[in-house]
């Protein structure tokens, strides 16, 4: 890729989608690891991606900037890019992800996440 008149030309992989010359991602598509979360109910924090583990912590109704740092089951990119609110809200629902948040590094369900 080059930058060429204030844009940028080429060919581009992003996650398994090639993009064509000349053409960009929607205005504001972000992977859902380039979102910040709030917690929108209590949610334990574990030390394992079981969630039977261990808690580490317990994350309060309204935390807010919580980082996501991997999930399983893995996103689908262009679900999430080009979903509307109420999809990116539903697609948290079924995963347990690492995350950042007061300061501590461990397991949530996203399901317990909301988009700020």
């Amino acid at each position: 890729m080059r930058l060429l008149n204030g844009k940028w030309i080429g060919l581009a992989l992003l996650s398994g989608l090639v993009l064509a010359p000349g053409v960009g991602l929607a205005q504001g598509a972000q992977s859902p690891y380039d979102t910040i979360y709030v917690v929108k109910s209590d949610a334990k924090m574990r030390v394992a991606i079981e969630t039977n583990s261990a808690v580490k912590a317990t994350l309060s109704k309204g935390t807010e900037g919580v980082v996501m740092r991997w999930c399983r089951n893995e996103f689908n990119f262009r679900d999430w890019a080009y979903g509307s609110l109420s999809k990116r809200r539903s697609m948290l629902k079924n995963r347990v992800c690492e995350v950042q948040a007061a300061g501590k590094i461990g397991f949530v369900e996203a399901k317990y996440l909301d988009l700020m």
